[in-house]
């Protein structure tokens, strides 16, 4: 005890830290795919409830979807905010939302801090750049068009004072050109496509391509838009399913009009998914999920409004893809529509291996026809054929000029096509919001809902806000 020397000070080699872990390719490919996780519980709120997922505030918050109203069971009244507008700075789902997305711009920071210097191979360095450029940029672009404001962290925090110091949220303005660079860092650094089955769901060029793509589209800069687009169709490595439904298939995950998936395991890994009971009536026990769905406030959510009914033309084959019709309200003896394009086949009840789609080539097609009207309408032009072949994969027959035969019709069919095709994958709020309509659509969606429920609150839809409340736990860490 009396010895000065240090040999007794060793740290175990058992023992993972910050400061020993980042060394070797494993470990790096290892706090990649930790960058990814947080995702899984932004769609699906997985092994939480329903807290913290994408779809309240991307479906639910928009026109598409709405919640069964359960009397018996009130505690999920933070999503009933949500979908009405009149949610507070407390609200749940908001601030766990917030939270998760910056754990993942956290791990995106650690690793691209902590791999500039690391010895490894120079092709695993390139592609862990680029996954982790890739998810930064998503998960702030998703931060800035919810809240807005946001702080501004592309370095790794090593301290409380330089965590107050970054507090202060930023303006998208001061936020957007990182994101932009990340996602072109994502671009030059992302393979193609992957070969080994443990890399399925990784980012690619493609996907970084279409992120960077939709950046632009919302930053109204189509012409830019348009060539990341049209890269992505002249490469000629997507294509549509023959069937939309096989896009939802658990067989055929991850097929040839996957640009990006989040990924989901079935089992009692902590890796699964629940949308089918999450989606389906409160009280509708086994007939919708076959292992039985629970009543009480773990289901009812994002369900199809009326609005979303009659969003689809006759003959639109995508409609019964998407929406049950086959349930009946024992107490009101009314049919309750429920999103049934994530049902799957599982042996263990609210684990399921479902993915969640993210991007597809159908989003592709209808994001480069809206562009090409964008930059200049063109009566028959190649807008059309793109719009077309989304069209036809649907059953439906093609729009032609005499139909559309402005710049501002099109974008009104671009709209509701992009409304039934991407129903229930979290675009149409930021559809909404891109295109100016979200006061709008919303305030006409909201006299409809009023009308049709009596159980909507005189406070409902008092003010169609474009943005989240600032989490009230994260105003109270700014410094004065």
């Amino acid at each position: 005890m009396g010895c000065n020397s240090d040999f007794l000070t060793v740290s175990p080699q058992t023992y993972q830290s910050a400061g020993n872990f980042f060394q070797t390719k494993d470990q790096f490919i290892q706090a990649t795919n930790g960058a990814y996780a947080p995702l899984q519980f932004l769609y699906s709120g997985t092994n939480a409830g329903p807290g913290g997922s994408f779809w309240a505030l991307a479906e639910m918050r928009s026109d598409n979807t709405s919640y069964q109203y359960n009397t018996g069971d009130r505690s999920g009244f933070p999503l009933e905010e949500l979908d009405e507008f009149r949610e507070i700075n407390t609200n749940s789902t908001v601030a766990d939302f917030f939270n998760r997305s910056y754990s993942g711009i956290a791990r995106c920071n650690v690793i691209l801090g902590r791999i500039q210097n690391a010895q490894i191979d120079a092709a695993t360095k390139t592609q862990v750049i680029g996954e982790a450029s890739f998810l930064r940029a998503f998960y702030y672009f998703n931060l800035i068009r919810l809240y807005g404001n946001v702080p501004a962290v592309f370095d790794e925090v090593t301290s409380t004072d330089a965590a107050f110091a970054i507090a202060q949220p930023k303006a998208p303005g001061e936020i957007y050109p990182t994101i932009l660079n990340d996602a072109k860092t994502a671009i030059t650094n992302l393979p193609d496509s992957y070969t080994a089955n443990t890399d399925k769901g990784r980012a690619t060029k493609g996907s970084a391509r279409m992120l960077l793509a939709e950046i632009y589209m919302t930053q109204k800069n189509f012409s830019e838009a348009a060539k990341e687009l049209q890269v992505i169709v002249q490469s000629g490595k997507y294509q549509l399913n023959a069937s939309y439904a096989d896009n939802f298939n658990i067989a055929k995950e991850n097929g040839p009009e996957s640009l990006f998936e989040i990924q989901y395991i079935e089992g009692s890994n902590a890796e699964f998914s629940n949308f089918i009971y999450t989606f389906a009536p409160w009280n509708s026990g086994s007939k919708v999920a076959a292992l039985g769905v629970a009543s009480g406030a773990a289901a009812g959510w994002n369900m199809p409004t009326q609005d979303m009914l009659d969003a689809y033309e006759a003959n639109d084959q995508r409609k019964a893809a998407s929406i049950g019709l086959d349930f009946t309200d024992p107490a009101t003896n009314k049919v309750v529509p429920y999103v049934r394009k994530y049902q799957s086949v599982h042996s263990i009840r609210y684990q399921t291996g479902s993915n969640f789609p993210v991007y597809r080539y159908a989003d592709v097609l209808l994001s480069l026809a809206e562009c090409l009207n964008e930059i200049g309408y063109s009566a028959g032009g190649e807008a059309f054929t793109y719009l077309n072949q989304v069209r036809r994969r649907a059953g439906l027959t093609d729009k032609t000029a005499g139909q559309v035969a402005s710049q501002e019709a099109f974008r009104q069919a671009v709209a509701k096509e992009r409304q039934v095709e991407l129903a229930f994958e979290n675009h149409r709020w930021f559809d909404l919001l891109r295109t100016g309509k979200a006061v709008e659509v919303m305030t006409a969606h909201a006299a409809r809902e009023k009308a049709a429920k009596s159980y909507v609150i005189n406070t409902a839809y008092q003010t169609i806000s474009l943005t989240l409340p600032y989490p009230l736990r994260e105003m109270q860490l700014i410094p004065k």
